[in-house]
């Protein structure tokens, strides 16, 4: 006799392959020759999918009718392939509002500038507390305070650009000291991921820029125009823009944390046939449970919510007055 497990939880990581269907009016998560999960929608806000996932239409109505975040990945997780979204015209307004100052390149660049100057501070208190720890710095602190100072009077998006860039590189030659053995980091690698921990970090900022992309339009913005990141086809940049200053504290410093704590091995991982590293399916799940684990003990959704604040104060700044007005008007009607 199959066994049923009826789960109330906001987060589900579905691992294919297998189908999602509607059993009395629960979302239902079935893996061929396995019990099946049954999902209450009305606990659900997203639902991560991974390898071949299908749907039924019956399930994928109950998704759109309870607004739960639905994304699909590769089956190692290092990109998101589609996602649900449901129109809004109550949002409309915001993406006018969004197109109107980002269209604007000054605009562009000052946002650019919000965005990297949060992301030099974040390197910088992280490196302070490491450092607190007894980890030497050398010139590393000066040199990110120099890079701080550069991006307050940049005058183009590429030069403040260009130091993100000198930002990350920097990081990440003193991302690697941090790692103890059998660990080892020298440089990062995306695709594919050479290593087992440039693999993890693939990983978990495929997961971050899902939440970021998920609130941005949960708030009504269009997620493919953003101001660091150049409009290119398919990539939500916004979203990029706003998983920024989030990769160090909350990618990173989760990296360090499982690595050097032994939650997990590099036997966890295996080679693909593209050279490149990935998570052996067998080890995703305890790699998704300490993710969302750490994710919701630091309340990174909360810092979520409060960097859009930010952006609706960018966008309510700069956007024209005629644009304020009109809004106003169609309110009174």
């Amino acid at each position: 006799m199959k066994r049923k497990t009826n789960v109330a939880t906001p987060i589900a990581h579905l691992v294919g392959p297998g189908q999602m269907k509607v059993i009395n009016g629960h979302i239902a998560f079935k893996r061929h020759g396995e019990d099946s999960v049954r999902l209450e929608p009305t606990a659900l806000t997203d639902v991560y999918c991974y390898g071949e996932v299908s749907i039924t239409g019956a399930a994928l109505d109950l998704l759109f009718r309870h607004s739960v975040n639905t994304a699909w990945f590769t089956p190692a997780g290092a990109r998101c392939r589609g996602r649900l979204t449901r129109t809004d015209s109550s949002t409309t307004a915001t993406r006018l509002r969004q197109h109107q100052v980002f269209a604007s390149v000054p605009n562009r660049t000052d946002w650019a500038r919000i965005i990297v100057n949060a992301k030099i501070q974040s390197v910088l208190e992280t490196i302070r507390r490491y450092q607190r720890s007894g980890v030497p710095t050398e010139s590393l602190l000066g040199d990110l305070s120099g890079y701080q100072e550069r991006v307050k009077t940049a005058t183009t998006t590429d030069e403040i650009r260009g130091l993100e860039g000198a930002t990350s590189a920097a990081w990440f030659r003193y991302f690697g000291t941090l790692l103890e053995a059998p660990w080892y980091f020298t440089t990062r690698s995306r695709r594919p991921p050479k290593d087992p921990v440039n693999a993890l970090l693939s990983l978990a900022y495929t997961w971050l820029l899902n939440k970021t992309t998920a609130a941005l339009e949960a708030r009504g913005y269009e997620i493919y125009l953003g101001g660091l990141h150049e409009y290119r086809p398919g990539r939500p940049s916004l979203g990029c823009d706003l998983m920024e200053p989030l990769r160090i504290s909350a990618v990173d410093r989760w990296v360090i944390s499982i690595c050097n704590q032994q939650a997990i091995n590099p036997n966890t991982f295996v080679m693909d046939e593209q050279g490149g590293y990935r998570l052996k399916p067998t080890s995703f799940g305890s790699m998704i449970f300490l993710w969302e684990k750490f994710w919701s003990e630091k309340q990174f959704d909360d810092t979520i919510i409060l960097n859009i604040r930010v952006l609706d104060t960018f966008i309510r700044g700069r956007v024209s007055q005629d644009l304020l007005t009109e809004e106003l008007s169609e309110q009174d009607l």
